[in-house]
């Protein structure tokens, strides 16, 4: 895979890149909500020795204070300087907190110690230094003098004290943040390359070819300048496969995508021919929204209480003739299957030149199976990137040995967080 294939799954799945950058970066405020404040105060001293006044005197003593230095860090964090400190300010606080609250280091090749303490509040911290840097002296002093009154035999002097902190050292929180967004970003684009190689969702008219066993006669992305012109082209190809009088259209995605098929009716109805679109999609999402609702329509013409002619609604402007579904009840799918949608289909291809008829999608009634013998085409939709592969084949086995004379590929505008919005909307 080159660059712009990652791009491509990055476009398609960034839903997914957002949501977990997001959790991350929630998960990470919440990881520093936990975290205390603390301020550091430091204090450095230099460690000497007593030593003649010969430059090799110097020398030596140079040499015994680096000695010592080792020793003396280990000194600066021991139970003993802790528990002095503990009296020394009145601490409510263990030896092993006050231990742990200590840092003791020294730069390579110097006598230098510098000494770290950190406390929840500036001002603790600093009298915290203060008073581990003057207990250390003290504990030093008592064990570098051999005798009473006697000098002892290293000094450490104090170079600085410790001063009020300028701001809290911790937590860091832009560092963790920061951190929480680049976890983010790893994690969503690993989530996303997975699902785009996981997920079946049928996306180009490519995909959908190698599935379908019917030639695709027409690719229509809705909204876009193209749309009209594929609508013709989808047209012409239909009245050189032979007899157009009659056009099932059904989906063989879970939604029907009535679009398609008013966009054909009045295709045919641009070149002068008298068309009837009938909507006999029980799911209740047919054409029959594109007109006002007369209250009657096929349902009340199968069930024998009008006449077809009464059921017919002129579109304005458009030029087709609407035979809307009207109010369908539990006898409407098998009426469809009965002689009497037949008698109406043959009576309307015998007053008009085109009859485009709309069915209910195959996964959610099997109207479409009942239909497509009495008409002379039978146009599969397919809706993509709403639909699976898996849900396609089903919907395919489910059609049976009903013969289709292609398949037509659609699109709608927007991205796919748009069209779940507007979904749920209706």
């Amino acid at each position: 895979m080159g660059l712009i294939d990652y791009w491509h799954i990055a476009r398609r799945r960034w839903v997914i890149i957002v949501a977990v950058v997001f959790l991350c970066l929630g998960a990470s405020a919440g990881y520093l909500s936990t975290l205390p404040t603390t301020y550091v105060a430091s204090s450095s001293m230099y460690v000497s020795m007593a030593t003649g006044t010969s430059v090799n005197d110097s020398y030596q003593g140079g040499l015994a204070a680096q000695q010592r230095v080792r020793s003396y860090l280990d000194l600066a964090t021991s139970a003993t300087v802790a528990k002095r400190v503990i009296d020394d300010l009145g601490l409510k606080m263990s030896v092993g907190e006050v231990q742990g609250k200590i840092k003791a280091f020294s730069p390579p090749a110097t006598t230098n110690i510098i000494l770290t303490v950190q406390s929840s509040t500036a001002e603790g911290a600093r009298d915290l230094a203060n008073s581990v840097t003057a207990q250390f002296r003290r504990l030093v002093d008592e064990l570098e003098t051999i005798e009473r009154d006697a000098a002892p035999a290293a000094r450490i002097t104090v170079v600085d004290r410790a001063e009020l902190p300028a701001g809290p050292s911790g937590p860091q929180s832009k560092r963790i943040l920061a951190l929480g967004l680049l976890a983010g970003l790893a994690l969503g684009c690993a989530g996303a390359f997975v699902r785009d190689r996981t997920d079946r969702t049928l996306r180009t008219s490519n995909n959908l070819e190698a599935i379908l066993p019917v030639p695709i006669l027409g690719i229509i992305d809705a909204g876009r300048p193209g749309a009209p012109g594929e609508t013709r082209r989808l047209r012409t190809r239909l009245l050189r496969e032979g007899e157009a009088g009659s056009i099932l259209l059904t989906s063989l995605s879970p939604r029907s995508e009535s679009e398609v098929a008013v966009a054909l009716a009045k295709s045919f109805a641009d070149m002068g021919s008298k068309v009837v679109l009938i909507d006999a999609d029980t799911s209740g999402h047919g054409s029959s929204r594109a007109v006002a609702n007369t209250g009657v329509g096929l349902a009340a013409v199968l069930q024998g209480a009008a006449p077809v002619h009464e059921a017919l609604t002129a579109w304005p402007d458009t030029g087709v003739t609407v035979l809307a579904l009207g109010e369908p009840d539990d006898t409407t799918p098998d009426l469809l299957a009965s002689d009497r949608f037949a008698a109406i289909v043959a009576k309307l291809t015998t007053d008009y030149d085109h009859v485009v008829v709309q069915a209910a999608p195959i996964a959610h009634a099997a109207d479409a199976i009942a239909v497509a013998p009495l008409c002379d085409q039978t146009i599969a939709v397919v809706l993509l990137g709403e639909t699976t592969a898996p849900q396609l084949r089903g919907a395919l086995a489910t059609f049976g040995d009903n013969k289709l004379t292609g398949a037509v590929a659609y699109s709608k505008p927007g991205n796919r967080l748009q069209r779940l919005t507007g979904r749920l909307r209706r």
